[in-house]
């Protein structure tokens, strides 16, 4: 039987009562993981934080990129860049020369941001003791007055990703307290959501079947996703162009490449002498 594919769903209840959003993103944070090197408890962390980001993104902006930080307990931090082309969302890893492992503690601070036509609106929350599931709760409530609930799971074997995906239920104004009821019920049962995606291999199509099932309802999108990168030739050159032209005027004259790589998927950029010399003619 073939795998469900990594995909983000979204749909709403006839009634207005509800907005849900479900993803798969297993194949998105095995790539990730296996980029960054993280393992165990820590690639856990990373996966839930990219499907976060896919999730805030589907949320509160589907067409703008959403960034979403976060500050290890004991040092080092986590980023996830989730982009609406081409479902791509990556994320970078930092430890620092003392950290053995990013660590989500209650007193971390969680940093999102959305890019938006108007310019970057910024929020910062505490974790709190509830996790990523409970800490993006806590920013849509307090930041963007969004009452919805929010659960992510990344489940490991050992240091194997064996599935991730996440939801989102967002309570609309037109909710009555009949469907509220039934909803809030619902809700109980995926308390803890890592049964259900090892279950039904992390599949959004059945997460968001099983939320809405007896709601009359619309799927609004269906959009894939995909570990991936924004980075290209022309942003290195673009980076290597803050050098100073000391620094350039050596490159270029040793006859050497300058190269620098992605934080975010660990390719290696190299920009040649002949591309440093036309840079020269600029600076």
């Amino acid at each position: 039987m073939q795998s469900p594919s990594d995909r983000v769903l979204r749909a709403v209840t006839e009634d207005g009562s509800f907005r849900v959003i479900s993803a798969r993103t297993t194949e998105m944070v095995r790539e990730g993981a296996r980029i960054h090197g993280v393992t165990g408890p820590e690639a856990r962390l990373f996966g839930e934080l990219l499907t976060a980001a896919v999730l805030i993104r589907e949320t509160m902006s589907p067409g703008h990129r959403v960034q979403v930080a976060i500050g290890g307990a004991e040092g080092g931090s986590m980023v996830a860049d989730s982009h609406p082309d081409d479902g791509l969302t990556r994320g970078l890893v930092s430890r620092g020369a003392q950290v053995e492992r990013v660590r989500l503690g209650p007193s971390s601070l969680v940093k999102v941001v959305r890019t938006l036509a108007r310019g970057l609106h910024q929020s910062v929350v505490e974790a709190g003791s509830d996790g990523v599931s409970g800490a993006m709760m806590s920013y849509l409530q307090a930041s963007e007055q969004v009452t919805a609930t929010l659960g992510v799971a990344t489940v490991m074997d050992g240091d194997r990703v064996v599935a991730s995906g996440g939801y989102v239920v967002q309570l609309l104004p037109e909710c009555q307290q009949g469907p509220l009821m039934v909803m809030t019920e619902r809700l109980a049962d995926f308390a803890s959501l890592d049964d259900f995606v090892v279950r039904h291999d992390a599949d959004a199509g059945s997460l968001l079947g099983e939320l809405l099932f007896g709601f009359h309802h619309e799927r609004l999108s269906d959009e894939p996703l995909v570990y991936g990168c924004i980075c290209s030739a022309e942003r290195a050159l673009g980076a290597i162009s803050t050098l100073g032209a000391e620094e350039l005027h050596e490159a270029a004259s040793a006859g050497e490449a300058l190269e620098l790589t992605c934080e975010y998927c660990n390719h290696l950029w190299s920009i040649p002498p002949e591309q440093i010399r036309t840079l020269l003619t600029v600076h």
